[in-house]
């Protein structure tokens, strides 16, 4: 008939329109990480084309220079550029250099040839003679903030950089504030806000567009959705499913076995893979298991959540915090190995003696008998029915794929410092290769790679560096110095604990990309990253006390929550014994299928101090032998 024939027409072209955007989306996103690869490799010289660079001053912010005297010549400190890593450190002009990293500077080479070794975060110690005392100043190479630069040409008075400054913290706040209330939008309030500033920022002549795109940490961002796509791509062929179903089987109904196994793959998989997909993946195995045995799974969820964030604190790649000091400081790889994973294995077994202590924190799961019995029934066979998963040879095949490049990612990262290797480089070529040879339809992996995640960091960077560049991120920085009196461990542990406690309430990344400038700014730095490694546990710490403190704390939650009401469970809604209520009064209330900020915190806030006393000496004992 003709209609037929012409509704199958419009059929078909749909279906060709469909599959033509997605192949245009496809081609997008594969051009977008070849720019991104192009802009890990030139950014920074593009950078440095359109601000200029400081002559003479050389990578530490002073003039160094010959000075004769008589038969002698002495090298001494020249001008020193205001806010450079010298001023902060306080080297002054007139200083008269007598070592550096500890060998006696005879010659204007020698101290080229130190200082052409240094890259960015790393530590210069000089030696100088100052009012005829010896001074040991460390002058740590923080990346320089362009946009300074950038402001120093311009005339904005001090009244308008203290507006600015007062316009954009009250902007901050109230972005901050939104976050904290409802984080299922703060994408779109991030992006918002950040618009806000770049806006007013132009107007008032401090902040420009130029500005707002270079504050932009894109190796971070890079590195991010390299990372992203690697997860993705092994989550939708099933990999992560199998390995829980196996930790599943083996588990029995042991619910301290049940904890621990889960802890620790929990904390596996953080290593490399993003928290968001290792806590959608665990938790649902974890409910279904507790609903089997009958035992309030919000204790062992608490402890995957903070488990996830231990690994992600133990790697340069496992999470956005560690992502952002890599590659905005220049740690490499092996730096994090070594410094971070030993103390992170110490505070996950701290943590898993705590939460065995703890497990009957809640209590147990009842069944909510509600008169229906039949679809109860049919609910718990449904549950019963634990199959295990089966692959596919394409699911197989990409699976293979993905841990061979996963595998020599990881192979290059390690040697990345002595290849001279750009980290976000590996992580998006790697990204790449997956993407284009993996085997599965390109345009279903794009809807599943979590963007949200990318643009939110994007417009946090923007708003971040509007901050900077009013000038207040560096009156926090010159506090920061102060209440330490110039000693660099009392920095390491005001840096660790006042990061602890902003982290808890706005969560890791936005702390972390807050704090970053801060703790890049301050001059008083001991050697050997400890500033950063203080400030990676603070966030971690901070992060495990509530459940908003990193972006699986709120996912998890919502997991648990509409498990126990899909089902008919209810969980005690208490803390302890004394702290349940009536379990009449709880079905009425459905306070039993509510998992509260108080129920986390409980758990917590205990394990987040423990963690932070934990790492101060961790701290204390680098600054001693470094």
């Amino acid at each position: 008939m003709p209609w037929i024939t012409i509704n199958r027409r419009q059929q078909s072209i749909k279906a060709r329109g469909k599959s033509q955007g997605g192949q245009l989306k496809v081609i997008v996103f594969v051009a977008l990480l070849l720019l991104l690869i192009a802009w890990s490799i030139w950014g920074s010289d593009i950078e440095k084309k359109i601000y200029g660079a400081q002559p003479n001053t050389g990578k530490i912010g002073a003039e160094i220079l010959l000075n004769y005297s008589g038969t002698t010549s002495d090298l001494v400190i020249g001008h020193v550029l205001p806010n450079s890593p010298a001023a902060r450190a306080g080297l002054k002009s007139g200083d008269k250099i007598l070592g550096l990293d500890g060998k006696i500077i005879s010659s204007p080479e020698i101290a080229t040839t130190i200082l052409s070794s240094k890259k960015t975060g790393d530590t210069l110690n000089i030696t100088v003679l100052r009012d005829n005392q010896n001074k040991e100043i460390h002058v740590y190479l923080s990346p320089l903030a362009l946009r300074d630069k950038a402001l120093k040409s311009k005339s904005s008075s001090t009244g308008i950089h203290i507006l600015a400054m007062f316009i954009f913290l009250k902007i901050a706040a109230l972005m901050f504030f939104i976050i904290y209330r409802n984080i299922e939008i703060r994408m779109q309030a991030v992006l918002f806000f950040a618009f806000v500033i770049v806006v007013i920022g132009s107007f008032m002549g401090i902040y420009s567009p130029v500005d707002a795109f270079f504050s932009i940490k894109f190796n971070t961002i890079s590195l991010l959705l390299g990372m992203y796509i690697i997860s993705t791509i092994l989550d939708q062929a099933g990999f992560f499913d199998y390995v829980a179903y196996r930790i599943y089987r083996f588990a029995g109904s042991d619910r301290t076995k049940i904890m621990i196994l889960f802890c620790i793959i929990t904390y596996i998989f953080s290593l490399l893979v993003n928290n968001l997909t290792t806590i959608m993946v665990i938790v649902p195995m974890t409910l279904s298991l507790a609903d089997r045995i009958g035992f309030d799974p919000r204790p062992i969820v608490i402890g995957e959540v903070i488990s996830s964030n231990i690994g992600g604190a133990s790697t340069m790649v496992g999470d956005f915090p560690n992502m952002l000091i890599a590659s905005g400081a220049g740690i490499g790889f092996n730096q994090f190995i070594v410094f971070m994973m030993p103390m992170c294995m110490i505070l996950f077994g701290i943590m898993l003696l705590y939460l065995k202590a703890r497990l009957d924190y809640f209590g147990d799961i009842e069944e909510e008998d509600d008169g229906r019995d039949d679809k109860f029934y049919g609910q718990r066979l449904e549950r019963e029915r634990f199959i295990q998963p089966k692959f596919t040879i394409k699911e197989r095949r990409t699976i293979k794929r993905a841990l061979f490049i996963l595998i020599h990612m990881l192979v290059l990262f390690s040697l990345s410092d002595l290849l001279s290797l750009n980290p976000s480089a590996i992580a998006l070529a790697g990204g790449l290769s997956i993407f284009l040879f993996s085997g599965m339809n390109k345009s279903l992996l794009l809807r599943q790679i979590y963007f949200n995640d990318v643009f939110f960091f994007t417009g946090l960077f923007i708003i971040v560096g509007g901050l900077e560049a009013s000038g207040l991120l560096q009156y926090i920085t010159d506090f920061i110095m102060t209440i330490s009196m110039g000693k660099p461990w009392l920095c390491c542990m005001v840096v660790m604990w006042v990061a602890a406690f902003f982290t808890a309430f706005l969560s890791a990344g936005p702390t972390t990309a807050l704090f970053f400038p801060i703790v890049a700014g301050i001059g008083a730095m001991p050697s050997h990253n400890i500033i950063w490694w203080s400030l990676s546990l603070g966030v971690l710490a901070g992060s495990s006390a509530t459940v908003i403190g990193a972006t699986a704390g709120p996912v998890a939650t919502t997991l648990v929550e509409n498990f126990s009401s899909k089902y008919p469970l209810v969980m005690k809604s208490g803390i302890g014994v004394k702290g349940v209520i009536d379990m009449k009064d709880s079905i009425k209330t459905n306070i039993g299928k509510r998992f509260s900020f108080r129920q986390f915190s409980g758990l917590g806030i205990p394990i987040a101090f423990v963690f932070l006393i934990v790492s101060n000496i961790y701290i204390m004992l680098l600054n001693m032998a470094y």
